[in-house]
């Protein structure tokens, strides 16, 4: 799969209070609207964040999706880093 799927996923939870409210619900149910990889969809269920980076989220993207996970920066930098 291309790396559009997976941003277009992230995006829409960084942007979208609905669906960021179904995400913190139900993350396989929001990943299942998107054609994601196995491996993407893997990433995206256990919050793997530097899979994801290695994936091609943009950094652009994911950053946002992280802080709503209230995930402090030097945790952010050292995963994209792996």
């Amino acid at each position: 799969m291309s790396a559009y799927a997976l941003n277009k996923l992230l995006r829409e939870v960084n942007r979208n209070p609905a669906v960021r409210e179904h995400f913190f619900r139900d993350r396989a149910g929001v990943a299942a609207g998107f054609e994601l990889s196995d491996e993407e969809r893997r990433a995206v269920l256990e919050q793997d964040v530097g899979a994801l980076y290695r994936l091609g989220a943009h950094g652009l993207i994911l950053r946002p999706f992280t802080i709503l996970q209230q995930m402090p920066e030097p945790d952010y930098l050292a995963a994209i880093r792996g």
